[in-house]
């Protein structure tokens, strides 16, 4: 089975395959997790610490995952 995400130095995407949610991009930078969701929209969750990120990378249910460590626990906005 091939790996789920792509990275290079600055960022990485993982396919997060959920009904929901398309993907997830990191900036490690800025530690900015933008989630692309089914239905077109974006948002750009900040201050994300990358072990949140490699949790994501490495979590069985990607849209579960997302549902309990990352929405409603950090600042976002719509992009």
């Amino acid at each position: 089975m091939p790996l789920s995400y792509v990275k290079s130095n600055v960022d990485a995407t993982v396919n997060v395959n959920s009904t929901a949610i398309d993907s997830a991009d990191y900036n490690y930078s800025n530690e900015a997790l933008t989630l692309q969701f089914q239905n077109g929209s974006r948002y750009e969750y900040t201050r994300v610490p990358r072990f949140v990120f490699h949790g994501l990378q490495e979590a069985a249910s990607k849209g579960k995952f997302i549902n309990n460590y990352v929405i409603n626990s950090f600042n976002f906005k719509r992009v």
